[in-house]
């Protein structure tokens, strides 16, 4: 068995991915540990594949004793609070535990990729006081030498399309909003194969909001 270690499980994409990994077939030698504050958010998960533990995952020692035997962590929010605790609890499980595959959800704009009047109203709109630690987050995990995936997004959406176009670390960013399921759907995939966008910073908009200026919900 594969065990797979979600950080962050209550947020709208990592409920997504969560289904998903509890139903498809392809994810049945995966097992789950759910590290949580709100665990009565997960209610009715088989007991025989996922694993609920209290706690926060800005607490190093939690963080250690739900990585132990992982082979895959994903951290299904923005890291965007200051001095990046759990970024850095990461880094040290890693180390630790000797884990390194890495999924983290990350910020449109973080390289100022974003062109024109969206890229400014994004700066404005986000602010450097969220912008300044996912930029710190992201350099924790590029400096670690692990197999990190960072999926910058932009505005997301409750769309149940998926449908998305990615960009490099070096390209501008194309587009204005991404569905939520989009974003779990690409989670997914590297989940079903590791190797993908290993050791990458890796852009996620639906094509269609390409050209606007503002968000497209």
């Amino acid at each position: 068995m594969k065990k797979y270690v979600i950080l962050h499980p209550t947020g709208q994409i990592s409920r997504l991915v969560i289904k998903q990994l509890l139903t498809d077939p392809k994810f049945a030698d995966v097992q789950l540990t759910l590290l949580t504050q709100r665990p009565e958010l997960l209610p009715d998960l088989p007991a025989d594949r996922a694993e609920l533990v209290t706690g926060p995952a800005t607490d190093l020692e939690k963080i250690l004793e739900v990585t132990k035997d992982a082979d895959l962590v994903f951290l299904g929010k923005v890291d965007d609070k200051k001095f990046t605790v759990i970024s850095r609890n990461l880094v040290k499980a890693a180390r630790e535990n000797g884990f390194d595959r890495v999924i983290e959800l990350s910020l449109a704009g973080l390289y100022y990729e974003i062109p024109g009047e969206f890229g400014t109203w994004v700066d404005e709109w986000v602010g450097s006081g969220r912008f300044l630690p996912a930029r710190e987050a992201a350099h924790r995990l590029e400096e670690a030498d692990l197999d990190y995936t960072l999926i910058r997004m932009p505005a997301l959406t409750d769309w149940p399309d998926v449908k998305y176009a990615l960009t490099g670390r070096y390209d501008e960013f194309v587009g204005t909003s991404v569905s939520r399921a989009s974003v779990a759907d690409l989670v997914l995939k590297i989940m079903a194969e590791p190797g993908r966008y290993s050791r990458a910073s890796v852009g996620i908009s639906q094509p269609e909001t390409a050209g606007y200026d503002r968000p497209v919900y």
